[in-house]
């Protein structure tokens, strides 16, 4: 009969259980260490979001002929009504140092514009042309999810600031219909414009929370992504985002908080074209170049409940 050792399994276990005491013992130093001591794992944030928007397109380049070149810019600027909306975020502390956290947050606006009409007059006598009235509504909507994983630089019972990385879905969707009267120079008609952004991107994620008292806590947070860094966009483009949040605890287990929210999306192309006017014109084909942005902002005030578990 052929006998099995069992000696390199049992210092395997051994081995295990020393390097499991280690990490214990590693854990506790550092908790004692840091002094936070908390035992809330979860934290829940729903809120009301009160944001308001505001949408603004322009556009600056250049024609020329092959002799004369003339430059051309332009702009206008929506704004946009406030609605309460629903806004959660989710945070589960893994360890005293890492944390993951969620957040969602949307914004959606219908509004109706109206144009009364004038005269765009370039100065040379006999062109002037009148511009017709015309009337648009339209809906704005935009979400965001994101996760990410934080790391806690510094972390002691009154200050904590955390560095993280993650991920950040963006859906961006604007309409509008407009119809417009007719005049000497226009026919009356109608126009359907629709854009639509959907796509993630990797985003950088920082977190300051400050606790002046047992009760209190103050969290700053900001995001920060590049329209190059995933699928969001082909232009180029960034996504901004800051917060602040101040939260007093009724309970062990529950607060209320308010704060403020801000966000801004910035969209830069480049196109480039050209026309051939008409023979009596007396010159030859057109070449543009322009870049368009387009910057929407949202901001607004929040307040809701915190619970902690």
């Amino acid at each position: 009969m052929t006998r099995v050792s069992h000696a390199p399994r049992a210092r395997f276990r051994r081995t295990a259980m020393a390097f499991a005491l280690l990490a214990i013992a590693a854990v506790q130093t550092a908790s004692a260490q840091d002094g936070t001591d908390r035992d809330d794992r979860f934290t829940l944030r729903l809120s009301a979001f009160n944001p308001g928007a505001d949408l603004r397109v322009g556009v600056e380049g250049e024609a020329s002929d092959g002799i004369d070149t003339v430059t051309f810019s332009d702009a206008a600027s929506l704004d946009t009504g406030d609605d309460w909306r629903p806004r959660g975020s989710l945070g589960f502390r893994i360890g005293d140092r890492h944390s993951i956290g969620a957040s969602y947050y949307d914004y959606e606006n219908n509004d109706r514009w109206s144009f009364g009409g004038g005269v765009l007059d370039p100065g040379e006598p006999g062109d002037a042309v009148q511009l017709p009235v015309a009337d648009a509504k339209g809906r704005i909507s935009f979400a965001m999810a994101s996760v990410h994983y934080e790391y806690a630089v510094v972390a002691t019972p009154a200050l904590e600031w955390g560095l993280g990385i993650g991920a950040t879905h963006v859906n961006l969707e604007a309409i509008a219909d407009v119809a417009w009267g007719a005049t000497d120079e226009i026919e009356a008609g109608t126009a359907t414009f629709r854009e639509e952004i959907d796509g993630w991107s990797p985003a950088i994620h920082t977190r300051l929370t400050w606790r002046p008292a047992d009760r209190w806590r103050v969290d700053f947070e900001a995001q920060y992504l590049d329209a190059n860094w995933g699928d969001f966009i082909d232009d180029d483009g960034h996504f901004e985002r800051a917060g602040i949040v101040l939260e007093y605890q009724v309970t062990e287990r529950l607060g209320v908080h308010v704060g403020y929210d801000w966000f801004r999306l910035k969209i830069r192309d480049r196109f480039t074209g050209g026309y051939t006017l008409p023979p009596e014109a007396g010159t030859g084909p057109v070449d543009y170049t322009a870049d368009a942005d387009a910057r929407l902002r949202v901001h607004g005030p929040l307040a809701g409940l915190t619970c902690r578990f």
